[in-house]
């Protein structure tokens, strides 16, 4: 793949959320309800475009996927968020396992 410029995403995303927040501060939308209810899509997004773009490192981008989707999940009251507290563990056996697999890599 040939390497142009690229426009950063957190740059666009941080400039679209200030308009947002700026239009609802000026009375011109109400976005801060939909806001409150809808941010761990970001944390989803992100994972998965830093997934897209790295697929060689994975632990981090779904961590911040698990844990987006998990709080989406919460806020929009299909689980109660003291259930998917219960499951943190599995970052200790997703880092645990990254830890195992990525020893042999950077051997000859």
């Amino acid at each position: 793949m040939a390497q142009g410029s690229r426009i950063p995403f957190s740059g666009v995303l941080l400039i679209v959320l200030g308009g947002l927040f700026l239009a609802d501060q000026m009375g011109a939308l109400s976005f801060q309800h939909t806001f409150r209810q809808w941010w761990p899509a970001i944390m989803v997004l992100a994972g998965l475009l830093n997934l897209i773009e790295k697929p060689s490192t994975p632990l981090g981008p779904l961590v911040l996927i698990t844990v987006g989707i998990a709080l989406l999940l919460s806020n929009l009251g299909y689980v109660k968020f003291s259930s998917v507290w219960k499951l943190w563990p599995i970052v200790l056996i997703g880092v645990g396992l990254n830890i195992l697999f990525s020893q042999g890599k950077g051997k000859a």
